[in-house]
């Protein structure tokens, strides 16, 4: 396998999990309290933590939509590329 690959795999699985988690944690914490998170009661728990873990979290999340992005393009340039490729043997 591509190291690029492997790389946008993890950052894409990191996300995915990152994600579910969080998805997991809000419904459990719902499920108790009636009530969703408090963000600001939370980060203030977190204490000088906090800002690490929104700047590492703001970076994968920036990680994963320039995956996206570069996945994307790259997609869309292949489409162009087979596209001429079928319109020059046709010629």
């Amino acid at each position: 396998m591509k190291p690029k690959a492997s790389a946008g795999r993890w950052v894409w699985m990191a996300l995915l999990a990152w994600f579910c988690a969080n998805l997991l944690s809000q419904s459990l914490y719902m499920g108790r309290y009636g009530l969703p998170y408090d963000a600001q009661t939370m980060l203030k728990g977190l204490g000088p933590l906090y800002v690490p873990l929104l700047v590492l979290e703001g970076l994968l999340w920036v990680a994963g939509a320039g995956w996206l992005l570069h996945r994307g393009v790259g997609r869309l340039n292949r489409g162009k590329t087979s596209a001429r490729t079928a319109e020059a043997t046709m010629a």
